[in-house]
């Protein structure tokens, strides 16, 4: 006899009620926070946080049906091991071979994909993505937001800014395939440590499950949270109870005691394979390519502060060739050496500090006057160093 059908002769017990005294009693012996509040509760759905007034209900039947009900689907009698609740589901979703989605995302123009843009509006992010299958095998993705494209081909990987009309290239993947992998994610949520993960719902209803789990942000230093790693937040997840197959994800950050929706799955689809012509890129004619240059040896020994002061200098003294060797992007190259622009004192430029979330950079604070009305800028230039020379270089704060 497996759990659904244990539960299901369990949940059609017939026992005498108790008498309305001790379920007053029992009922003022509940403890607040195990309480759910109204505004949660969902019509035709199974909670997995019940009450816990049996302890004083003494050997009631009734009371020990409601115990080994919530006791098997909890996991003994306690909050859910997420690693358990999702085996099945990650054992799915780890034989799929190729998936298609699409996903809205409070994220924002110039930003990675996991930047959290609370001011803005939801976009649309699409992605294709191909896993690779074995040693040797790289995978394919393509991953389309507003203000960028970024295709892997198996070879090489291109980045595409349609609204500066540039273009990057690169060796390897160059992203992580895993931002847009259901099997990853739920691979994530299994590893996350019990200590650190809470669950807050889990039920079932229609052929659906659904799990909504809550954890904390990773401290950032300097700054308020940025990245979605930075916030306080909570993910649902949404399987299919018999192919055990992921339909649904949405995450939720909390900011100033508001929970605002990140992301949500529009659609999902599991395929064998993704048609060659999405890894292709019919470039312009007259794009500018960008990326780091080559850089003596005394360049590659400059840490993040001094990179930040080398780059702001060359802008000052509108040295186009010293600027490239900081600033990737053509079009942000012919901005700082504009006059209505160019940097024209530097007033401060103060240490690093590191970066939150999937940010693989650190951020260094400065104050700079800008352009013909030499209004003062205090701000923190974002810089990166994952390029093949391991240098620093710029990457957004002005």
């Amino acid at each position: 006899m497996n759990d659904r059908e244990l539960e299901k002769r369990l949940r059609a017990l017939r026992e005498p009620e108790p008498s309305p005294e001790l379920g007053a009693r029992l009922q003022r012996g509940i403890p607040d926070t195990v309480q759910q509040p109204e505004s949660m509760r969902r019509p035709g759905r199974f909670w997995t946080m019940p009450k816990f007034a049996a302890v004083a209900a003494g050997t009631l039947a009734t009371t020990i049906t409601v115990w080994l009900i919530a006791g098997f689907t909890l996991g003994l009698f306690g909050t859910p091991v997420v690693a358990d609740v999702l085996a099945p589901v990650a054992a799915a979703t780890d034989r799929i071979e190729a998936v298609h989605v699409v996903l809205r995302m409070l994220t924002r123009k110039g930003e990675d994909f996991s930047y959290v843009n609370l001011d803005g509006e939801p976009q649309r992010v699409e992605a294709w993505v191909e896993w690779p299958g074995g040693p040797g095998e790289p995978g394919r993705a393509r991953m389309d937001k507003i203000d960028r494209i970024y295709t892997f081909d198996g070879t090489g990987t291109v980045f595409y800014h349609p609204g500066r009309n540039e273009a990057y290239r690169g060796r390897g993947r160059g992203i992580e395939l895993d931002l847009f992998w259901p099997a990853a994610w739920v691979r994530y949520l299994r590893n996350v440590p019990d200590d650190a993960i809470e669950v807050v719902e889990h039920y079932e209803n229609g052929g659906k499950a659904w799990l909504l789990l809550r954890q904390k942000g990773a401290p950032v230093e300097g700054l308020g949270p940025s990245f979605l790693g930075d916030f306080d937040r909570e993910t649902e997840v949404e399987w299919d109870t018999d192919t055990h197959l992921l339909t649904g994800l949405k995450r939720w950050v909390y900011h100033e005691g508001q929970r605002v929706l990140f992301s949500e799955i529009e659609t999902i689809e599991y395929v064998e394979s993704v048609d060659d012509t999405i890894f292709d890129l019919d470039l312009p004619e007259d794009v500018r390519w960008g990326g780091v240059k080559e850089a003596s040896v005394d360049l590659l020994a400059l840490g993040p502060r001094e990179a930040a002061l080398r780059l702001f200098e060359a802008a000052r003294d509108g040295d186009r060739e010293a600027l490239e060797l900081f600033c990737g992007s053509p079009s942000m190259v012919d901005w700082l050496l504009d006059e209505a622009h160019r940097p024209t004192e530097i007033l401060f430029v103060g240490e690093p500090f590191g970066g939150g979330g999937r940010y693989p950079g650190v951020y260094v604070p400065y104050r700079v006057r800008f352009g013909k009305d030499a209004a003062v800028k205090e701000f923190n230039l974002a810089l990166r160093n994952d390029n093949d020379q391991r240098r620093w270089v710029f990457d957004g704060g002005i």
